[in-house]
């Protein structure tokens, strides 16, 4: 399994084309993907990070090329504008399932000691004023 950062490997419009990617589609999964699907993520880690990292990886699979970066050719020279893309996917793939079950144990672990959510009092009454004893914001 081959995993190729786009840095050094693609042209200028391949790096606008990522760029692009990166900025559009994190975009429309931190303001609609989370709201169709409901899912709790404060800080965007999920929309941020794992769309436009996929993405990145998957363009950077199309868009790699030799004449960018000759070392290529030693290595993935087989691969390059042909299926690199198909090993990135495997990539993506590894990294999903360890990112994934990682944070499912590192849940778990919590849940039983600490507890994942706080009660619905204190929710209430905001976290800011209940755990720091002052409020985050004066309106």
């Amino acid at each position: 399994m081959t995993v190729a950062p786009a840095c050094g490997y693609v042209n200028a419009t391949g790096a606008i084309i990522i760029g692009l990617a990166g900025g559009i589609l994190p975009y429309f999964a931190v303001v609609k993907l989370k709201a169709m699907l409901g899912y709790d993520d404060a800080l965007d880690a999920c929309g941020v990070h794992a769309i436009g990292g996929t993405a990145g990886l998957l363009l950077t699979g199309f868009l790699a090329r030799v004449e960018v970066n000759p070392r290529l050719a030693v290595h993935l020279g087989d691969l390059v504008g042909k299926t690199l893309w198909i090993e990135q996917i495997k990539a993506i793939l590894v990294t999903l399932v360890i990112a994934v079950v990682g944070s499912l144990v590192v849940g778990f672990i919590v849940r039983l000691f600490v507890g994942m959510r706080p009660s619905s009092d204190t929710e209430a009454m905001g976290l800011d004023l209940t755990e720091h004893g002052e409020e985050g914001y004066i309106l």
